[in-house]
């Protein structure tokens, strides 16, 4: 990932390691409801990945999202995004 001047503007973190240590990631969770996901973050096996994650993860979001738009698909950049 190229450098963005956004992704420096964290407390705390260090971000000057060498280029084969960094990494960026995302992972994005969808539910059908509000008691979907609830059930699903409430799960024994979502708890027990709480404590080993901050290990590997410097932060972690959470929104309310009400439309996902795909601008690149199959590795090609589309001329218009589909929702």
């Amino acid at each position: 990932m190229p450098w963005y001047e956004k992704l420096w503007d964290t407390p705390d973190v260090a971000h000057d390691n060498p280029k084969d240590q960094h990494f960026h990631a995302s992972l994005i969770l969808g539910f059908a409801d509000q008691s979907a996901r609830a059930a699903f973050f409430e799960s024994p096996e979502v708890k027990s990945l709480s404590d080993p994650l901050a290990s590997f993860a410097s932060a972690v979001h959470a929104y309310d999202v009400s439309a996902a738009l795909t601008y690149v698909k199959d590795g090609r950049i589309l001329p218009h995004y589909e929702e």
